[in-house]
């Protein structure tokens, strides 16, 4: 009979996930959880302008990103370190942070001298004509602060879950947490605050669907992934698998399509660009603050060359 059942299970098909389709799925559902929460935080902060304290803590950066991040990462068990780098990395951290920066500024240069042109009308920033440095300070400070928190929090948490839970190599980590938070801020993100300020039925279809996808596209990538180190294709020619797929196929498409939008993919390049080299901070410094400052001086300096531009042109 032992035997009799041994071959039963033999024949039986595997409709178990590989370990990493599994670990990827929760970090795209976890994505999916953000999304949500960072329309419900921007709803609330547009309701709340002008509170001093309670505005703050609604923003989508502090409520909708940075906390549940964090309560995220300790319930799987990799808190982000929030020690300071070691001085035998300093160097490596200060070019990680300066990096996207600079970046920003070379590009606007290039815009300018190049093309005539404004990356911050590009961007979308722009300041009154008559605005002084010191108020565009003010305005930014706030916003540049949180907007280095919440996204410095994301990098640190998507490169900690790729890298303890799904098992990647520390570069293939890296690769994973500039695609998540990218995939996050420039699909996932934007729809959520469209559909706040702009609520419609078929938006909120738009939405679902999104989710659905990211959640998939976490799954097929993991599977894909596990098939690609096995060198089979045992685990991608399942039936079963062709909705996830599918499913993860739109997700790709939609981001696609906003890397594929001129002049707007620009602005996304340079976010994923920053993504990137704040995740391989956080990877050589194992502080949070390495790239929570990348992102807070990146996003300075797109405010900064905005009010720039206006001033020299």
């Amino acid at each position: 009979m032992s035997r009799f059942a041994t071959a039963v299970r033999a024949f039986r098909p595997d409709r178990s996930l590989p370990s990493e389709a599994t670990e990827l799925g929760r970090i795209g559902l976890f994505l999916a959880c953000l999304t949500v929460t960072s329309a419900v935080s921007y709803w609330v902060a547009l309701r709340l302008l002008g509170v001093p304290v309670a505005g703050t803590l609604a923003s989508p950066n502090v409520a909708g990103l940075a906390v549940p991040s964090l309560v995220y990462a300790r319930y799987r068990g990799v808190p982000p370190s929030f020690g300071f780098p070691e001085r035998a990395r300093l160097a490596d951290v200060a070019a990680t942070v300066l990096a996207p920066a600079l970046a920003v500024v070379a590009l606007s240069v290039v815009f300018a001298v190049g093309f005539d042109a404004s990356l911050a009308a590009l961007l979308g920033w722009t300041y009154h004509p008559e605005a002084s440095v010191v108020t565009a300070a003010v305005q930014a400070a706030e916003d540049v602060v949180l907007t280095g928190v919440g996204f410095g929090l994301l990098v640190a948490v998507a490169f900690d879950l790729a890298s303890s839970r799904v098992g990647l190599a520390p570069v293939r980590a890296v690769v994973a947490a500039t695609a998540l938070a990218t995939f996050f801020h420039s699909v996932l993100r934007d729809a959520a605050f469209t559909l706040v300020v702009f609520p419609k039925p078929w938006r909120v279809t738009v939405l679902g669907l999104l989710l659905v996808a990211t959640v998939c596209g976490c799954v097929a990538v993991g599977v894909t992934y596990r098939s690609a180190a096995e060198r089979s294709l045992r685990h991608v020619s399942r039936p079963a698998l062709a909705p996830v797929f599918a499913f993860g196929l739109l997700g790709a498409v939609a981001l696609g399509t906003a890397f594929a939008d001129v002049p707007g993919g620009v602005k996304h390049v340079l976010w994923a660009l920053a993504f990137g080299l704040a995740a391989f901070g956080y990877h050589r410094s194992k502080s949070v603050w390495v790239p929570a400052a990348a992102m807070a001086l990146f996003w300075l300096s797109i405010r900064l060359v905005a009010f720039v531009e206006l001033a020299a042109f």
